[in-house]
C-alpha cells in the first residue's frame, strides 16, 4: 500500500477558494432535492476519506447546523472534521477552530520551551497560528477524538446538537493534550 504524502499546509486563501465552490456546488444540490444534496454529500465524505482537506471543511461545515430535512445538525462531528482538516494543515480551518483552541495555543507559546518550539518549527510572525493550531489539533485528533477520516464517514448521521457537556470536555481535552503538543512540537 503506498503512503499517503500530504502537504504540510493548505494555504489560507487556496482553501477558501476550494470552501466557496464547495458550498456553492453543495448548496445548488439543495435547491435540486434531499437526495441530490445527499448524493453529492457523500462524494465530499469520499474525498475526505482520501485525505482532501477542503472536503473535510466542507463536511465540518455542513454538520454544524445540518441541512433542514435532509442532514441533521452533528456538533460532535462537526469539531471533529474541522480538528482533522485542521491536523491536515488546512489553514482556513485551523482559524476557524482558534475559537476552541486559542487558549491552548497561548499556553504553548508561554512555555519555558518555546524559543526551542520557534526554532524547530520555523515559525515566525506569519505561520504562528498555523504551525501552533496545526500541532494541537493534531494532538486532540489523535489523543484525544480519535477520530478518523476512514471511521467518521462510516457513521450514521445522527441528530446530535451542541450541549455545553461537549465543550466542558472539549476544555478538557485542550487542557491535556497542551504537554503532548508542546512535545511533538519540540521534537
Amino acid at each position: 500500500m503506498e503512503r499517503i504524502r500530504r502537504r504540510a499546509f493548505t494555504p489560507y486563501y487556496e482553501a477558501l477558494d476550494g470552501f466557496t465552490k464547495a458550498r456553492k456546488e453543495l448548496n445548488d444540490c439543495i435547491n435540486k432535492g434531499g437526495r441530490v444534496f445527499l448524493e453529492k454529500f457523500e462524494e465530499y465524505k469520499d474525498r475526505a476519506k482520501r485525505e482532501d482537506v477542503i472536503a473535510m471543511d466542507i463536511l465540518a461545515y455542513y454538520y454544524k447546523s445540518g441541512v433542514a430535512g435532509v442532514l441533521p445538525e452533528n456538533y460532535m462531528r462537526y469539531i471533529s472534521w474541522e480538528l482533522i482538516a485542521a491536523a491536515r494543515g488546512n489553514e482556513l480551518a485551523i482559524e476557524k477552530v482558534q475559537f476552541l483552541i486559542g487558549f491552548g495555543c497561548d499556553k504553548i507559546i508561554e512555555c519555558e520551551d518555546f524559543e526551542t518550539i520557534k526554532y524547530k518549527n520555523d515559525i515566525d510572525s506569519s505561520n504562528l497560528l498555523y504551525v501552533l493550531g496545526k500541532g494541537l489539533s493534531k494532538m486532540l485528533v489523535r489523543e484525544f477524538l480519535k477520530a478518523y477520516p476512514v471511521d467518521l464517514v462510516q457513521l450514521e448521521d445522527t441528530y446530535e446538537p451542541f450541549e455545553q457537556k461537549y465543550f466542558v470536555t472539549l476544555r478538557r481535552y485542550i487542557d491535556e493534550a497542551v504537554p503532548k503538543a508542546i512535545a511533538l512540537l519540540k521534537s
